[in-house]
Parts: structure tokens; C-alpha cells; sequence
């Protein structure tokens, strides 16, 4: 064997032993992260310190300062959650079911708790409440989605609601409500329309009109928009990961444009959940699977960008033996990507991730002059000063 190919070896033995130690599963102890009905979504919020998972059998949060600390079952014991907001002891839970049963309010952190579903989703036997979601400075302020009644606001946590608009967009494990982080009076709905159109519903005087965005998006094929990130310091800008693309405004979800379509092993997935790094805001990081009933492989993948969301690096990947193993939701925890699967919890390092991502291993090249040059967080660095940098697939440290 020839010094070249010893060399390609060495790097693609490395590449795939760091690929395998990228994704640390925070061991939560049983499937938690099961889809209930096949169509629920459960979801997680880090809190501080601590990280709050909504499991098939209730509320589990774990120390994330510790590295020693276990699961905790901490509220709505035995009860499917998918999402819970919460202001001071008072706690709002989504619970999963059909045709009633969705709302339960605890004032004790969710050891008691009784049943405050309001009569109008009780009616039709398929009911369905996909999401909820709380205003970013005022937590009184909620939202809910119906899956026959459409989108209801809170202003009184729960106790009453007003029916915004009354259609919803998507299938109910692909529908997503919210506010902007920045500016709440806006107010999202988005999915896939009756003919698997991608559609983002937008409201910007706190739903009293709506404005609808289909045809605008771009898209070849298929696709559904799933939920929206946005711009930590340009609340203008907004991303949203579909179904092998990504789509990005940059004045405010007026008109939205998909940036990439997808259809090489490496960025293919759907992507559901994206984040913009908290400290490094031209980092966008994306959650999404891959397999489905009937295909091998199943998998989930992460993808990053380091210009802002506009070209994205080739995902990492991390298989799984289950026939289903997709994700449910993706936060940031300082130099941590938490995401949460079917299978488990798990964190990855944000700069291995950029490290891995940006190296290149892939298609080993020699250094040349012309190489650039990345820190560790994927920014293209034209003068290095002194630290650790990745050129060519390597680090090398400046002195």
C-alpha cells in the first residue's frame, strides 16, 4: 500500500471514530421520546441548569451541571406529555389524546393537576391539539393549535381562549405555532397545505389578520416548512428547515426563498428544527431524520452553517437500529446541542460538530496557499493570530 492511501485510511478511520463519538446519549432509561398515535411530537426546555424532557410517562428533567446527575421524574407521573409552559409554580401540560383530555393545569409542578380543556375540543372524536406555545415576556399570553378549530390565544394562561383563525397548516406531526422571540405581536403558523405545499401563515398584529405564504417559498417538488428560528441580533431575518431544503427570509417573512434543494446523501432529511448559535449567530445548526416504516437505516442527522444559513456543510450522522428513530426537538445549552429522539436524549459539542463538518475528510486534499483557513466555530479566518484552526481537515495550532 502506497503512502497516499495509507494516508486517505488514517483519515477515514479517524473520521468515522469521531462521527461515533460525536453524539453522547444522556441515557433518559427508556424510549421516552415515542410518538404516541404516530403523530404526536413531545418536546423538551432547558431551564436554567436543568433540561425538562416531556416523556410517554411524564415530565423528566436531569442537572445539566453535573456531569453525574440522573433523571428525575418530576411531574404528570404516567401521563404522555408533549409540551407544558410554565409561569412561577403554575404549570400548563399538553397532554396527547383524541377527542378530549389535552389541557392539564398543576400549581404544585405537576404532582396534582386537573383537567381545563375547554368544551369546544371536546366535541369531534379526532381532535387533535398539535402545539403549544407561551409569548416570550409575558407568560399569561399562550397559544394553542386545533386541529379541526385552528389557532387560540390565551391571555390568562389557560383559563379562557379566543379563536385567532380556523384553519391550521400541516399534518398534526408537522404543524407549528409560535411567536417571534423579538418581536411577539407576529405570530407563525406553518406546515404543508392539502397538496403537500410548504405554507408559513403569518399574523402581524397579534392575529387579527393573517398573511399567507405558499407559492412564495420556491420549492421544487414537495415540502412542508417546518418551525421557524430566529436571527439572534436581526430579528428580520428568520430560517425554517423542510423537507430536504432550507428557507430564509431576510425581511421579516414578507418573501421567503429556498436556499438549497437537497437530494445527495449528505444534506437529504427532513429537517425540522433549526437554532442560530446563541454567541456566534452566523452558526445555524439543523435537526432532522431520515428512514422511514418499511426502510433500513433510519437515522438522524445534524447539519451546520457558517455564512448565516445561506450554504450548508454536510450532515453528520448518527444511525439507529430502530425501525423509527425521529426527532422531536433541538435546543442549546452554552457549547452544547441538545436534541431529543425517539431513542434518547442527547448532546453533541457544537465545535466538533463545526470541526467534523468543516474538515473535509471526506475528499482528502493536500495544503496549498490557497487553502482557507476556520476556527473552531466554522468562520473563515484570513489572518490566524494565535490558537487552534482547521485547514484542510486538520487542526493546526498557531504559535
Amino acid at each position: 500500500m502506497n503512502k497516499k492511501n495509507i494516508i486517505i485510511l488514517y483519515a477515514l478511520m479517524f473520521y468515522l471514530s469521531a462521527s461515533a463519538q460525536l453524539f453522547h446519549p444522556l441515557n433518559l432509561g427508556f424510549y421516552g421520546g415515542e410518538r404516541q398515535g404516530n403523530s404526536s411530537q413531545p418536546r423538551m426546555h432547558v431551564e436554567g441548569d436543568r433540561l425538562y424532557v416531556c416523556t410517554s410517562q411524564g415530565l423528566y428533567a436531569k442537572d445539566l451541571s453535573a456531569d453525574n446527575s440522573t433523571w428525575q421524574l418530576v411531574g404528570f407521573k404516567g401521563v404522555p406529555l408533549q409540551d407544558y409552559v410554565r409561569h412561577g409554580k403554575d404549570i400548563l401540560a399538553l397532554r396527547y389524546n383524541e377527542g378530549g383530555n389535552f389541557l392539564l393545569l398543576s400549581h404544585d409542578g405537576g404532582q396534582t393537576y386537573e383537567d381545563v380543556t375547554p368544551e369546544i375540543f371536546r366535541g369531534e372524536k379526532y381532535e387533535r391539539l398539535p402545539s403549544l406555545a407561551q409569548h416570550p415576556t409575558d407568560p399569561n399570553s399562550l397559544l394553542v393549535s386545533s386541529l379541526y378549530w385552528g389557532v387560540f390565544l390565551s391571555k390568562d394562561f389557560g383559563q379562557t381562549w379566543e379563536n385567532l383563525t380556523e384553519f391550521i397548516y400541516g399534518n398534526v406531526a408537522a404543524s407549528f405555532i409560535g411567536f417571534h422571540r423579538a418581536r411577539p405581536t407576529i405570530i407563525y403558523n406553518c406546515g404543508e397545505g392539502s397538496i403537500f405545499e410548504g405554507h408559513i401563515n403569518i399574523s402581524y398584529d397579534s392575529g387579527q389578520t393573517w398573511n399567507d405564504h405558499g407559492n412564495s417559498l420556491g420549492f421544487p417538488g414537495d415540502n412542508c416548512v417546518h418551525q421557524p428560528t430566529f436571527h439572534p441580533t436581526n430579528p428580520d431575518r428568520w430560517l425554517a428547515g423542510g423537507e430536504g431544503c432550507v428557507f430564509l427570509t431576510d425581511d421579516n417573512g414578507q418573501t421567503w426563498s429556498c436556499q438549497n434543494y437537497w437530494d445527495d446523501e449528505y444534506r437529504r432529511a427532513y429537517w425540522f428544527f433549526s437554532a442560530f448559535d446563541n454567541e456566534h449567530p452566523d452558526t445555524v445548526y439543523m435537526a432532522g431524520h431520515q428512514g422511514q416504516n418499511g426502510q433500513k437505516n433510519a437515522c438522524i442527522k445534524l447539519m451546520c452553517s457558517t455564512d448565516g444559513g445561506h450554504t450548508w456543510h454536510p450532515s453528520q450522522v448518527m444511525t439507529s437500529e430502530r425501525e423509527f428513530d425521529r426527532i422531536n426537538d433541538l435546543q442549546q445549552y452554552g457549547d452544547l446541542l441538545l436534541f431529543y429522539s425517539e431513542s434518547d436524549v442527547y448532546s453533541v459539542s457544537k465545535a466538533e460538530l463545526i470541526t467534523q463538518s468543516t474538515s473535509g475528510i471526506r475528499s482528502v486534499a493536500s495544503d496549498t496557499k490557497e487553502s482557507p483557513t476556520y476556527d473552531l466555530h466554522g468562520r473563515k479566518v484570513v489572518e490566524p493570530q494565535h490558537g487552534i484552526y482547521i485547514k484542510n481537515g486538520r487542526k493546526n495550532v498557531k504559535f
